[in-house]
This record gives C-alpha cells, structure tokens and sequence, in this order.
C-alpha cells in the first residue's frame, strides 16, 4: 500500500510533487477497490467484506499498532486454541480468511498465537489464491511490526515459540535479510542459556565438594580430640588403681640434669602443594595460611585455613600440603612436645 507520507519529490517542483501525490491516490484507489471487490474491472476472485477503517487491513497501514493484551490463558488453553484455530483455516472462505486477518490485525495478533494470527490468515489466502493482492500487501505491511514479537519470543528464552514466528515470518518474505538477524539472535540466546546452566551446575559441584571437604576434615578433628580425651582419662584411672606405696625413706634428691635443647618444630620435608585445576584454568594466584599442630611425635593435626585470597581457592590445596609434609617436634629442655604452627602457602599462575 502505499501512503501520502510515504512520497517524497525529489526534484522540489510542486507540480511535480502534485503528479506523484496524484498518482498515489488513483493507485490507493485502485487497491482499496480491489480489496472490497468493486473493482471497475473483471470482478475480484477474493471478494473482501467490508469494515471500517479503524480495523482495516494493513493495506492501509496505520501509524502505530494497537498494544497488545496481556495473556491470561494458560499455556495447555493456548495450544488448544491454536489447534482449533489451525483446523478452522481449512474450512474458512477467503473473505472471512481476510476478514479474521483485519481482526488479528487489530488486536495486535500479527504472528501469534499459533494458527490464529494475522500473517497466518493472509498466508492462507495466498495457499489458495496465490496472485491476491490484498493478502501480499498485507503480509509485507505486517512483517516489520511482527519482528518485535519474535524479538520478545527470544529475550524471554521461548526458543520453540521464536522457531516458529521466524517461521511464520520466512513465509511471508523469505529473503529478507531480517530473518538472518533473527536467527543469529535466536542462536545466540540459546548459547547464552546454555552457558548459563553449565556455569550454574559447575558452581552447585564446586559447592558441594567444598562443603564435603570441609566436613571430612571437622570429622577428623573431632574424632582427633575424642581419641585424646580418652587416653587422658584412661591415664587417670590408671593412676587412681595403682595401690598406695608405702612411705619411703627419703632419698637424697638426684643431682640435677642438665638443661637440653629448646627449640621449635623443623620441617624435614615439605610437599609440595597441588594447583587447583579451576584456578589454573582461570590463571589464578593467590595463598592460603594454613595453621596446624606438630605433636611429639612429629604428626601433623588439627589444620585448618586461617586466611587466603581468593578466599576458598587455595583452602583445600594448602592444607593437602601441609598435611603430607613431615617436621620434626620442638624440643624443650631435650624433650619432644606439641606446638602450634603457622605456613604461608603461595600459588603463582606460570611462576
């Protein structure tokens, strides 16, 4: 269709731009004639029941298109409609065809629901009449104001619903360069959700391993802490069921001993600390301190992460480390006892 607004002179002469306007309204004439079967010439195979011009059909284009309704039938409503609708198209003359597009139209159905949308209904009248005109001005008119639907259809992830609207859309142009755009937008939202999901299960893993981590190793210290509470109260009964010794002469106190070494737990061997597979594949570096016990006898308990950056990257790598290192207990006065330590485990990305 073509409209006043659409003609522009390019030579600037008014009588110019009067022929041409001219000619826009006999040739608005002449379609508009066609689509209410009252052509001057051989009468129309596609007679189109008049209406009135607020619900025209798009060939005659308004400015702006009614907004649309907001839905409130379910989606099982939905596709029942849509096949009731579908099954209709077959048993529907070409005028009430054009009549429910010109409805569609108004309501802003222009390619949904499925089977009950305006370029649907001018795509039927072409299945039946391929050379209408008023069906192949209409569809032209519509495409660009249903782009947005689809648009709409794949910022919401409704991919089976974008398919079939681009679908919908191909028919009526199926060259135009939009369909490209739609369609790398299409795929590009799909990749998009799909990394999402993947990105949100690997931090659910990560999660959980960290969780299960950190519970087995509260386990062993329980269990640590547990053992010896009963040795010592094992040691105390004892002590409590030994008989009482009878009263000695008291013997001259020994000579004192000699004062021995006094110094702090050693590192014989230190491991090595294994690098996070996610933080090597993300090139990061960071540390984690770890403090823990040297008992007497040179094992290792009780370590946990007092500070570490990032925070929870290095924890597990670091305590794996010193865990499997080996020292040498502090002595004090020559004699093996426990202390607690500090280490400083650094991990530098390609270092």
């Amino acid at each position: 269709m073509i409209t006043f607004d659409s003609i522009r002179s390019g030579s600037g002469s008014p009588g110019f731009a009067g022929a041409v306007r001219g000619i826009a309204v006999v040739a608005g004439a002449a379609l508009l004639l066609a689509g209410c079967g009252k052509s001057p010439g051989p009468a129309s195979s596609a007679p189109v029941a008049s209406a009135k011009p607020a619900a025209s059909a798009p060939a005659s284009a308004p400015a702006e298109l009614p907004v649309s309704a907001p839905a409130t039938a379910s989606t099982t409503a939905q596709s029942q409609a849509a096949a009731q609708a579908k099954a209709k198209l077959a048993n529907m003359s070409v005028p009430d065809l054009l009549s429910a597009a010109r409805a569609a139209y108004a309501q802003h159905r222009l390619v949904a629901p499925a089977g009950d949308n305006a370029m649907e209904y001018y795509e039927a009248v072409l299945a039946r009449e391929p050379t209408n005109q008023v069906a192949k001005d209409a569809l032209r008119e519509t495409f660009p104001f249903g782009v947005p639907d689809v648009e709409k259809a794949i910022s919401q992830n409704n991919f089976a619903e974008a398919n079939r609207e681009i679908a919908v859309l191909s028919k009526a142009d199926p060259t135009n360069y939009t369909l490209t755009l739609l369609r790398s937008k299409l795929d590009a939202q799909q990749k998009l959700q799909a990394r999402q999901q993947q990105e949100a299960q690997q931090k659910a893993q990560r999660a959980a391993q960290l969780a299960a981590a950190q519970q087995a190793a509260a386990t062993k210290v329980a269990a640590e802490k547990e053992a010896a509470a009963k040795l010592v109260a094992q040691q105390q009964a004892a002590t409590a069921a030994r008989p009482a010794a009878a009263p000695k002469r008291e013997a001259a106190p020994p000579p004192p001993k000699p004062a021995g070494i006094t110094r702090g737990a050693q590192v014989v061997k230190a491991a090595s600390a294994d690098y996070p597979i996610e933080a090597a594949r993300n090139q990061t570096s960071g540390y984690a301190v770890v403090e823990f016990t040297v008992t007497a006898t040179g094992a290792v308990t009780g370590a946990h992460v007092i500070s570490s950056s990032p925070r929870r990257v290095f924890d597990q790598a670091a305590m794996h480390a010193v865990e499997h290192s080996e020292f040498k207990p502090a002595l004090k006065d020559g004699e093996p006892v426990s202390t607690v330590l500090q280490r400083r485990v650094d991990f530098k990305f390609g270092g």
